[in-house]
Formats: C-alpha cells, sequence, structure tokens
C-alpha cells in the first residue's frame, strides 16, 4: 500500500501516536531540512518549545543555539547527505552539559526516501557513569603502578636477579606489543595494560622463597663451607695421627693427597651449571669415601643432600629445591588473588600465576593445556624463558646468545610446549634485542 508522503508529517494517525508515545526524543525531518513532525519528549530532552520545533529548519534553530552547533550539524549532515548518523555529542542546555546520542536514519515510501528520521536518547547518566569508570581505572592503574613498584623494590632488596629478570621481561613486553600496533594489530590492546601488569608480577610469589634457595648459585650453596671444613679437618687429623703413629705416616700422606684431590674435585665441580657422565661418575666415586674425625672415628665425606647437590645433570638445585622454587607461582596467584583485582585486572592473578604452563600439559603447578592457555600467558612465558636463558646476571651460568636462546625455543614449539606462532612474531619484533 502506498502512502503520499505528506502523510508522514499529519498531526494526526498512526505514526504521530507511534512518536508520541516513545521515551526517546522523535523529529521528523523532510529533505527541505525542515522539522515536521516530533514528539513532546525531543522538546524535553532539548530544553526547547515544542512549539519552536515544527515546522522550523534545523539550521535556523542551529543558529539560535551556537553552542550546540555539532548536535545539529549532525542532523544537517544527514539530510543532506542522505547517510545513516548513530554518534554521541555535548549537548549544553542552562544546567550544564547534557549528552545526547544521536541515530539518523530513514522513512521510506515505494523503496524511496520519504524522511529523515533522529531519533534523541539522553546518555547524560551513562556518560558520566563510565567517566567515572574512567576515572576508577586509572585510580586502579595508579595503585597498580605504586603496589608494583614496591614490591619489585622489595624483591630487588633481597634479590638483584630478579629484579633484573622482571625489569627486562617489562622492556621486551612493551616493545612487542607498540610492534604489534605499529604494524596493524590492535587485537590486543584491552589488554595491554593487564598484561604489563602480569609481567610485573609474574614472580611476586618469590618473596616467600628462602634466598638461599632462590639465589643458590652453587650446587653445594650453603653447605659448602661445611664440606670443605670436613675436609681440612679429616687432614689435620690424618697428619696428627702420623705423627703420633710413625708406622702410618706414610698412609696418613697419601690420604692427605687424596683429600686434596677431593677437594680439587669438589670445586671444580661445583660451580658447575652441567657436568658429563664422566664428572658425574668421579662424583658417585665420592659416595663411599670416609674421612677421619676428631673423635677417631671415619664418617661419610659427604651426607644426602651433598652428594644429590654435587650429581645434579643440571643447574643448582636439588628436587626438594626446585620443587620450593617452582611453588612461587602458587604464591604469586595466592597473594594477587586476595588483592581481588577487578575489572580488565581481573585477569592478572590467573595470568601471573600460568606463566610456567605449558601448552602440552607438562608444565606447572596445574598442568594446564593450550585450550585454557590464553595468548597473553603464551607470550608472557615465552618472554620468560628467553631472558632466563640470556640472562647476564645468574650466578650459576653464563648467558646464552640470541640466536641460540631462540634454537631452544623452538625446540620447546617443537615439543609442543610452546606457540610457534606466538614465537615468530616475537622473534620478528626485535623486541629482544
Amino acid at each position: 500500500m502506498e502512502h503520499n508522503k505528506d502523510s508522514y508529517y499529519s498531526g494526526d494517525g498512526v505514526y504521530k501516536n507511534i512518536i508520541d508515545n516513545m521515551f526517546d526524543g522523535v523529529m521528523i525531518i523532510g529533505f527541505d531540512g525542515k522539522i515536521r513532525l516530533d514528539n513532546k519528549n525531543a522538546a524535553r530532552i532539548l530544553e526547547l518549545d515544542t512549539d519552536t520545533l515544527c515546522n522550523r529548519s534545523v539550521a535556523s534553530l542551529m543558529m539560535e543555539n551556537s553552542k550546540n552547533d555539532e548536535f545539529f550539524q549532525c542532523i544537517i549532515d544527514s539530510v543532506y547527505t542522505k547517510e545513516r548518523v548513530s554518534k554521541t555529542v555535548a549537548y549544553h542546555v542552562s544546567s550544564g552539559v547534557k549528552y545526547l546520542r544521536l541515530a539518523m536514519t530513514f522513512l521510506r515510501d515505494s523503496n524511496e526516501d520519504a524522511a529523515v528520521v533522529a531519533v534523541i536518547s539522553d546518555v547524560t547518566e551513562l556518560f558520566e557513569l563510565n567517566k567515572q569508570n574512567r576515572i576508577l581505572t586509572e585510580k586502579l592503574m595508579d595503585f597498580v603502578d605504586d603496589f608494583v613498584e614496591v614490591m619489585i623494590d622489595a624483591i630487588e632488596a633481597r634479590s638483584p636477579y630478579n629484579a633484573n629478570h622482571t625489569k627486562n621481561m617489562v622492556k621486551y613486553m612493551m616493545k612487542y606489543l607498540d610492534w604489534l600496533e605499529e604494524n596493524g594489530d590492535n587485537s590486543h590492546s584491552e589488554t595491554r595494560y593487564p598484561l604489563i601488569a602480569s609481567v610485573w608480577l609474574h614472580d611476586i610469589g618469590k618473596l616467600v622463597i628462602p634466598l638461599e634457595i632462590m639465589d643458590k648459585p652453587t650446587r653445594l650453596g650453603d653447605k659448602e663451607d661445611d664440606v670443605y671444613h670436613r675436609i681440612e679437618v679429616a687432614k689435620l687429623c690424618e697428619e696428627i695421627r702420623g705423627l703420633r703413629t710413625p708406622e702410618y705416616s706414610k698412609e696418613a700422606d697419601e690420604k692427605i693427597d687424596r683429600l686434596e684431590e677431593i677437594r680439587e674435585l669438589i670445586e671444580s665441580i661445583n660451580g658447575l651449571g652441567y657436568i658429563n657422565d664422566k664428572q658425574k661418575e668421579e662424583v658417585k666415586k665420592l659416595f663411599d669415601e670416609k674421612v677421619l674425625s676428631p673423635s677417631g672415628d671415619y664418617i661419610d665425606l659427604l651426607d644426602e643432600y651433598e652428594k644429590e647437590s654435587l650429581s645434579l645433570d643440571r643447574g643448582t638445585l636439588t628436587e626438594g629445591e626446585r620443587a620450593i622454587i617452582q611453588s612461587h607461582v602458587e604464591h604469586t596467584h595466592s597473594m594477587l588473588t586476595k588483592m581481588q583485582f577487578s575489572g580488565a585486572f581481573e585477569t592478572v592473578p590467573d595470568w601471573a600465576g600460568m606463566h610456567h604452563e605449558y601448552l602440552d600439559g607438562s608444565g606447572y603447578p596445574n598442568h594446564v593445556t593450550a585450550e585454557a592457555i590464553p595468548w597473553e600467558v603464551r607470550i608472557l612465558t615465552i618472554v620468560d624463558v628467553y631472558d632466563a636463558l640470556t640472562a647476564e646476571d645468574r650466578p650459576y651460568k653464563h648467558p646464552m646468545p640470541a640466536e641460540k636462546a631462540f634454537n631452544i625455543l623452538r625446540s620447546m614449539v617443537d615439543e609442543g610446549k610452546l606457540d610457534g606462532e606466538v614465537l615468530e612474531s616475537f622473534y620478528e619484533s626485535k623486541a629482544w634485542s
């Protein structure tokens, strides 16, 4: 059924009834720029007399309300370009500023545009609420920054190694995120700050890890002096026994020489990050060594902890010590959860607490697999491993060249532990250089 265009502007009929009962303000505008129909809510929202709207041109209203050029210009642009508009604009009234949502669409008759419909919604409360949310978010970010600074200073005071590690990771991550945005990838812009916060805080659980374990520079650690003292005491006991018992003098000298060889072997093994099979066999021979004590009895040269420590294939931590170190991620998650992060930052405890999880489920502490590991954790893990491999301030190992580190990371991809696509993107970015 066809309608005369003037029927849209009639003061009576179905169209008038519909718009009069709408909560939002409505104006129907002809393509000559004149308002042909409006409802009382339009005048109420715009704080204009309803009699001043109908049959007035939008341009004349704009001239009379010079502070609201943007609002009326949106309507004029839609009328003359015949383009839909959806925009929130500031609208000045005597009491201050409102924020109005303006939606422009068209009435059609026989497949031909007949008029422009302007729907006006007062969204001031929502806008102000959003503004308050932004302020709260900024305050939260300031709080996070302050908290992070305090915590990192605390960690640095305990151990310079972990502080450098964290700062390096933040630097790499920020450069990488900048590179993504510079190359048109804005898909992670909304999680940028929560991710950076997660990097800053990912090792906060190490605050509760005993320093003698976290910074253990050698295999024997604080037991080193005990072993060397035991050897020196044994040498002195052998020397005294040789002097007291001349017939034992030659055997005593041989045992002293052997103890000196043992000390040299232990000293050479103690600081190594890796030992080969031959070195491991030499260490195992020490397991049965007995040394003379001041009581005159022969005692074990090494206790069980010392045996385990010296025979480690790599690193300086025993299985028990490694378990304690690994528990830092659980402490991290627990500590951050108690802070009750909210909004965009509510994922920080989970992301920070998952940085040792691998895609194949072989990570820790919860052995989660790929489907439960978000992109943010995948890149955090890669950056964490990279810096651990290349760090120059670790007391128990030499720094690894970047290319060799990436070869190890790629082998972890082949093993199903890391995300290859994310790794190659990080490599391409050169954020690590």
